[in-house]
């Protein structure tokens, strides 16, 4: 059972990994097409950030929306998760597109200062591991940290940080302390005087997590794919069904030209007409195919789609049975009452069936036909 379980978890995680692999294919591919002046519209719609830092022995919550700045102020260690996320709800947040961080005393982070080429921004991840393995006393399981530029403006084509790094032990001793739980946050932050706490750790989670914009984007693409693909297999299914009403329709009348001796119809439609009729070749294969062993025919008459039938079965009720389920004929009767024959043993009959017409028409055309 726990074989089962493993496996399936692992074909969760991969079908996840192909979605977000898919996502983000997309929205590189959406960004790529979008013109640079509309570019920051999708920017802006950054993820709210919901900032909580302990001030005068109470909680406070600092939201931060692109529509503008909400604050509340919770009892230290008796708001938890529920009460947040009922304040969030009456501002109209959904909690699971909010991030949400815990601001801290810059006194409780270590910080550095590191300058850095702007050719090697990209490679910063791993210059801080390395600094921190190198140019610091901690290992990087006991710590989280993370760095942001001084300024805006690059002096010389360097850019320069501030390190800032705090132990996870005393992290999550301010965490427990405020009622809060690391799995709970998504960033840490260094409150600044006069100003807006400073995120200064983030989360790999919070890292990979996209913006809102972005699951409305995806979400509207796997929308737009599957309404598309129902909308082509509804188009296609109408198309095949007028243009089959179209052939039975000039499939008729070549039928009814050719019973008629008309010359109307061309010759490709008469001669597709008549193909389309089984011959007698046809009829005496489905009949040899069929009828059992136990009964042999003494009469067999064809006149047009109508064939009759005499003659000794040892079951001649269940003979109507049979030939009615065949494959070519249908409205098997019998045409008068079974008799049995003393010398042969047997019950002679007499009975009619209708041969199945290919590529039958409308229900009105149908009613219209002759039987005979």
């Amino acid at each position: 059972m726990t074989e089962v379980t493993v496996a399936r978890l692992e074909r969760l995680g991969m079908l996840t990994a192909a979605w977000r692999w898919l996502s983000r294919w997309w929205l590189n591919e959406l960004h790529e097409c979008t013109p640079k002046a509309w570019r920051h519209l999708l920017q802006a719609k950054t993820a709210p950030r919901l900032f909580i830092w302990d001030e005068q022995g109470g909680l406070t919550c600092h939201l931060v929306t692109p529509s503008g700045v909400h604050e509340k102020r919770f009892a230290v260690g008796s708001s938890g998760r529920s009460q947040v996320d009922a304040w969030l709800a009456e501002l109209g947040c959904q909690r699971d597109a909010v991030q949400i961080g815990i601001a801290l005393e810059a006194d409780h982070f270590f910080q550095r200062r590191l300058n850095l080429p702007r050719s090697e921004l990209d490679a910063l991840p791993r210059i801080l591991a390395q600094e921190v393995i190198h140019r610091t006393p901690f290992q990087p399981a006991e710590i989280w940290h993370g760095a942001r530029p001084v300024g805006e403006t690059p002096h010389a084509g360097v850019v320069e940080f501030r390190h800032w790094i705090i132990p996870r032990d005393r992290a999550e001793s301010e965490f427990a302390r405020l009622g809060w739980r690391g799995s709970d946050i998504d960033f840490i932050a260094a409150k600044q005087p006069g100003g807006e706490p400073l995120t200064v750790v983030t989360f790999g989670a919070a890292q990979d997590r996209d913006p809102p914009w972005a699951f409305r984007a995806t979400r509207t693409l796997a929308l737009a794919s599957l309404a598309a693909i129902v909308l082509a297999l509804v188009a296609v299914e109408t198309w095949q069904s007028i243009r089959a009403g179209q052939l039975e329709d000039a499939l008729y009348e070549a039928r009814q030209g050719v019973q008629n001796g008309s010359q109307g119809a061309g010759v490709s439609l008469r001669l597709l007409a008549l193909k389309a009729v089984p011959g007698n070749l046809a009829i005496w294969d489905e009949l040899s195919r069929v009828i059992p062993d136990h009964t042999f025919l003494t009469e067999l008459r064809i006149n047009g789609n109508v064939v009759s039938l005499a003659g000794l079965s040892s079951d001649a009720a269940r003979l109507v049975r049979t030939l009615d389920a065949s494959r070519l004929f249908a409205g098997a009767t019998l045409a008068g009452p079974i008799t049995p024959d003393t010398a042969e043993r047997k019950d002679r009959f007499r009975m009619t069936l209708k041969i199945r017409k290919t590529g039958v028409g409308r229900a009105v055309k149908m009613a219209e036909r002759p039987e005979s």
